[in-house]
């Protein structure tokens, strides 16, 4: 009976103990990395009251079995169930870590060693990744001076050790794209221009430009050229006259009219016969008819008015009924010259005779033989030969050439020339070809031309023939980032700025650039300077055929980098910590090592999510993650807690009714006992 009593006792302390754990677990439901812990129970030892006999065939009886009587229950193991994984937390953060398989996370105190899966890490201000509830240095390996993992010695990873990336010459280039024979920028001075990036070695940006042309074979001939000269006596002296168009224009009531030449023809003739001669220098009368003013010759003004009342009192129309009644306005009329101007051979009087030739011509030809500068007489200005030229009748002599330029397009070409020096303008400068027609037109004011020799000549002329399938690609100049040029003179002078590019004429596919077997050139840029890397730049990838009429090669640097800073860090699933630059470099800081064990389950809690090594869980492996097969890492995710609450409810309820089973064998006991004492009275 007193066994019963103290069985009952061991069922509740180990049912206790089996609550507690359920407690600990359920309240750890939410922590990062937590394992839940499983408790075994296990029978204590038993009171033998008989020892088991074996059969006995002298007497003919059998065996039996021994008699024991339990002594209660105990705790047989507490179990953590490290195999099993928790689920997955997304949280962003590139240092938070979750680990698949049975590895953990080495960390260290700076004194002792711990162990955990709680991969909640962070920055110290130090640079150093630690875990972010303890501060605990996360362990692993560093890299060499070559930037390789060295799996040795554990110790923390600074991840904000290297701010900067340096920067690297550009050594590596391509163009690509289809050369068309049919793009009309090939046949421009400097071809089809292609641009190509490059860097320096502290990391400053250039522009190489190269000019793609057609290669040519050239043929020499010769061109035929007609050479017919003519022979003009310049006139000694030529007027420049003014030929504006006169309009009258007058105000009533505000509103601006124009004197019609339909209204009163007669009367128009007489206005402007008598605005010319007042023009000309006669103003005997300008006071009767009411006329004032000046006009500039050759110029567009309206300097002059008429008073058209005082004209008609004091002419021919005085007394008379005009049939517009606007033509009685007394007002003043003011008169607009166009600016208009021509040349005459013989020296005018106004209003100009219908039988005065005036030539349109441009003043700039003037000026070539005529001096301009006299002072203006009336509506005229005498313009003389320059004296350089003689005085009376001039003879000039004009050569005009006409042949078939290189485009099959008919072209001529005039030298004048005067005592057989040739006639220049400013600078010696020949007479250009847009005054041709007007030199022309103002020999023709002299004496009648004649023409007094005719003949052909033959020059030297050089025929262009593209060869197809062939180009050449040269260097034409590099620029700096703000767009100024560099001087390039050490690589033209010592060096080869241009290459040949060969095509196969069949299907336009790439062959060689510069020799047989080539498929890329190079720039010896060192010539320019120490900080300067030669590039070879890869022609394979272009092509020359149809694209439209329009070639679509382009430039691209393939290696080459400016400085960049620190933009990040990013955590790699085999562990590797690599740091992240602007100039898009990369470089690896270390990498976190993971541990396993015989019996990770052998492992004893620390606290804060830690543990430590004990003789049940065997000696630490520090692996490599990926390499060992042991899993994963997964950046920016967590482990949670692997306590999966239903099942802990459940051994809750069974934990409950074994504590209250075993609290009913105290109390069935002690009313037996009860009993027992009542049998004495």
């Amino acid at each position: 009976m007193m066994r019963a009593l103290y069985s009952g006792v061991s069922g509740l302390r180990t049912h206790q103990t089996r609550m507690d754990v359920i407690g600990n677990n359920i309240a750890n439901v939410n922590t990062t990395g937590f394992k839940a812990k499983q408790m075994n129970f296990s029978d204590m030892l038993y009171q033998t009251t008989q020892a088991a006999t074996g059969a006995n065939s002298a007497n003919g009886t059998g065996g039996t079995n021994p008699r024991q009587i339990g002594l209660g229950v105990k705790a047989a193991a507490i179990n953590t169930t490290i195999t099993q994984e928790g689920a997955n937390q997304s949280t962003g953060n590139p240092f938070d870590l979750k680990l698949t398989g049975e590895a953990f996370f080495v960390v260290s105190d700076g004194t002792s060693t711990f162990y955990t899966r709680d991969g909640s890490f962070d920055v110290d201000d130090a640079g150093n990744l630690c875990m972010a509830s303890t501060g605990y240095i996360v362990q692993g390996w560093g890299v060499d001076e070559n930037g390789d993992i060295v799996q040795g010695t554990l110790g923390g990873i600074n991840v904000t050790a290297q701010d900067t990336f340096g920067a690297a010459a550009t050594t590596q280039g391509k163009i690509t794209g289809i050369i068309d024979s049919n793009d009309t920028q090939l046949e421009d001075k400097t071809g089809k221009v292609v641009t190509l990036g490059l860097y320096d070695k502290s990391g400053y940006q250039y522009d190489m430009k190269f000019g793609i042309l057609p290669t040519k074979s050239v043929t020499n001939g010769t061109r035929d050229i007609t050479n017919r000269e003519k022979e003009y006596g310049l006139s000694n002296t030529i007027y420049k006259v003014d030929t504006s168009k006169l309009t009258f224009k007058y105000t009533v009531n505000g509103e601006t009219r124009i004197l019609s030449d339909s209204a009163s023809p007669e009367l128009m003739e007489d206005l402007k016969a008598a605005i010319w001669k007042y023009v000309a220098g006669d103003t005997s009368s300008a006071a009767a008819y009411g006329i004032s003013g000046a006009h500039t010759l050759g110029t567009k003004d309206s300097a002059i008015t008429i008073s058209l009342g005082a004209f008609i009192d004091n002419t021919k129309y005085s007394g008379t009924t005009l049939t517009d009644s606007a033509l009685k306005h007394a007002g003043p009329i003011t008169v607009e010259f166009s600016g208009d101007i021509g040349f005459t051979k013989t020296k005018p009087t106004y209003p100009l005779s219908d039988n005065v030739i005036v030539s349109k011509i441009s003043p700039e030809a003037v000026d070539y033989l005529y001096d301009t500068t006299t002072a203006t007489t009336g509506a005229f200005t005498s313009c003389t030969v320059k004296t350089s030229f003689g005085t009376g009748t001039v003879s000039v002599t004009s050569l005009q050439q006409t042949y078939v330029d290189d485009n099959d397009k008919s072209q001529t070409d005039y030298t004048f020339k005067i005592n057989n020096q040739e006639i220049t303008g400013a600078n010696n400068t020949p007479i250009p070809s847009s005054l041709y027609n007007d030199v022309t037109r103002l020999l023709a004011l002299g004496n009648e031309s004649k023409i007094t020799n005719t003949y052909t000549t033959q020059e030297a002329k050089e025929t262009e023939t593209v060869e197809k399938g062939s180009f050449k690609i040269t260097l034409l100049g590099m620029t700096d980032a703000t767009g100024a040029a560099v001087n390039i003179d050490s690589l033209v002078d010592n060096g080869t700025t241009s290459w040949d590019v060969f095509y196969n004429t069949s299907d336009g596919e790439f062959k060689y650039v510069g020799q047989e077997g080539n498929k890329s050139f190079s720039v010896n840029l060192s010539m320019l300077g120490d900080n300067f890397d030669n590039i070879d730049i890869d022609m394979s990838g272009t092509r020359n055929g149809n694209n439209g009429n329009k070639s679509s090669v382009t430039g691209n640097k393939l290696d080459g980098r400016k400085i960049g800073t620190r933009t990040g860090v990013s955590i790699g699933t085999d562990g590797i910590v690599t740091a992240l630059y602007s100039n898009g470099m990369s470089r690896k800081l270390g990498q976190l090592c993971v541990a396993t064990f015989p019996n990770a389950m052998g492992l004893e809690n620390s606290g804060d999510n830690l543990y430590q090594v004990t003789a049940s869980s065997g000696d630490v492996n520090i692996v490599d993650i990926k390499a060992s097969g042991t899993g994963v890492m997964t950046s920016g995710v967590l482990e949670m807690s692997n306590v999966d609450l239903s099942q802990q409810f459940t051994d809750m309820i069974t934990t409950q009714r074994g504590f209250q089973a075993n609290s009913r064998i105290i109390t069935t006991s002690d009313t037996l006992l009860e009993e027992l004492v009542n049998l004495k009275r």
